[in-house]
């Protein structure tokens, strides 16, 4: 319903220049901050798409799971899905990283028995586009998402690195330019089983992970196979923390 004040104010601006004024403040209400463009509000956005993204990521992570054991002899099971094998160890890693430079250093240290490990990775390199030059955030991994191989299940990497690392122990260096990859990712075993439930048959699409939870995996391994292990290779040391710590 028009006021008299309404009607004044049409009657003075004419039909042309109101027009003119309601299209200027829908362009500015649909312009303006908080407003969605379209179906926006659902999409999840590449970090590049951040106008203030600064690449830099510091994590570390607390309460530090082995899985078997360093000195472990074939044929093993370091994936170990049912948990059975898992070895609760005093270590920490420290994550400090550049995602858009791919640089950085990932720094673990354990102790299992009286030996003191340390593993310290700093290259990093892509083998395939989604890895985005070594250092990626943001994706999905493994299970059937298309990335990575499908023994871990399928899960969001809040970040991931690929690159190779060397190992010590005690001082000395025990495997030297090994294949490496960290993952901060959603958490994959049951908190108080510690079984990662899969493979298991899918009735729902999004992998078999819990966000509500979240770790930190790192394996390093061997160039050299050995079909008798799981995964088949010489050396696969596997680390996981289940406490994580952004900085």
């Amino acid at each position: 319903m028009h006021t008299r004040w309404d009607t004044i104010t049409v009657r003075l601006l004419g039909p042309s220049l109101l027009t003119l004024m309601l299209l200027a403040v829908h362009a500015a209400a649909t312009g303006q901050f908080g407003t969605p463009k379209g179906d926006e509000g659902m999409r999840i956005f590449k970090a590049t798409e951040h106008p203030y993204y600064s690449g830099q990521f510091h994590l570390s992570g607390q309460k530090a799971i082995l899985i078997g054991s360093v000195n472990d002899r074939t044929p093993w099971d370091h994936l170990d899905y049912a948990g059975k094998h898992l070895t609760p160890v005093q270590g920490t890693i420290d994550i400090e990283v550049n995602e858009l430079t791919n640089s950085g250093q990932v720094v673990a240290e354990f102790i299992e028995g009286s030996d003191r490990y340390r593993i310290v990775f700093d290259r990093f390199a892509a083998k395939a586009p989604f890895q985005d030059g070594g250092v990626a955030t943001r994706i999905y991994e493994h299970g059937d998402s298309n990335n990575g191989d499908p023994l871990y299940p399928k899960t969001w990497l809040y970040l991931g690195g690929l690159g190779t690392a060397r190992m010590f122990k005690n001082q000395e260096v025990l495997y030297k330019d090994y294949d490496a990859h960290f993952m901060v990712m959603e958490r994959s075993r049951d908190p108080m089983t510690h079984e990662v439930r899969y493979p298991v048959k899918r009735t729902l699409p999004g992998g078999e992970t819990d966000p509500a939870g979240m770790e930190i995996d790192l394996w390093v391994r061997s160039k050299e196979q050995n079909t008798n292990n799981f995964p088949p290779f010489e050396t696969f040391v596997h680390l996981c923390w289940e406490e994580v710590t952004w900085r």
